[in-house]
């Protein structure tokens, strides 16, 4: 080979390699991009008197969305007089305030959710927490870990049933949702609505990791560094990404509210 031969094989193939780190540093960079489920609403209710979560912003890039506004049922009987919420960069916050139901049964002067990276609180000056007459309860601070695992904070919720267990409403006022660094944890996890006032979330991580003692012979027919993908989330009003806290089910029927 000859010295000039040598010297067009070593450009070729440098110009090779730099084109491969290129790809790889690009692949690196696009893998390393944050995800996250930030989500935020004013109020939203079921039952006789159903209002769309409003207003409500959601965002997974990263950007802060921003929203406001007043609510009312279309009979009038659950109000709220202004709500700003905002979402993004693993924080969310609702703050409501004018909030009033069934002629004044409920009431709420201002209602406030904050999530900041996993870690939520809530406050309320309105009616207490308790049973309110024969057949509803007013709970503050509910906390729900959400599959994706986000956590969503709800500052009050106010439940009203039909007897015999059968709900007939639910008030949703000012929540908030957000997931801790990393995009939060993508198994499954469970869900509920304490009553009474907000706990504080578990702490701690798993000690130790399953490993392997020995290492498979042959050819991998999989590629062991490709990690599973998260499924997609709905958009949700007001951005893209993940849906603010879960919204309850209209039901059907009407029950008048009895002291």
């Amino acid at each position: 080979m000859t010295a000039s031969t040598a010297r067009r094989v070593v450009a070729v193939t440098s110009t090779l390699l730099a084109g491969a780190l290129g790809v790889m540093l690009h692949a690196s960079g696009a893998g390393a991009a944050a995800t996250y489920h930030d989500a935020a609403y004013g109020i939203s209710s079921s039952g006789a008197a159903p209002i769309g979560a409003i207003p409500s912003v959601s965002s997974t890039d990263g950007a802060t969305r921003t929203g406001s506004g007043a609510a009312r049922s279309s009979d009038g009987t659950i109000a709220i007089g202004g709500a700003t919420v905002s979402a993004g960069g693993g924080k969310a916050k609702a703050i409501v305030t004018g909030f009033t139901a069934f002629d004044g049964l409920v009431t709420a002067s201002t209602a406030t959710a904050t999530c900041t990276n996993g870690t939520t609180s809530s406050s309320v000056s309105g009616t207490s927490a308790g049973p309110i007459g024969k057949r509803g309860s007013v709970t503050y601070g509910v906390k729900i870990r959400n599959s994706n695992g986000s956590v969503t904070v709800i500052a009050m919720q106010v439940k009203l049933n039909a007897g015999a267990g059968t709900e007939a409403a639910t008030i949703n006022i000012a929540a908030a949702t957000c997931a801790a660094p990393g995009g939060g944890n993508p198994s499954p996890t469970a869900t509920g609505e304490p009553s009474g006032s907000p706990t504080s979330s578990p702490t701690g991580s798993p000690t130790a990791s399953p490993t392997s003692t020995s290492s498979p012979t042959g050819n991998p027919t999989t590629d062991p560094t490709r990690s599973p993908t998260e499924e997609p989330t709905p958009p949700a009003n007001g951005g893209s990404g993940t849906p603010p806290a879960p919204v309850p089910t209209p039901g059907k029927t009407k029950v008048p509210v009895t002291g």
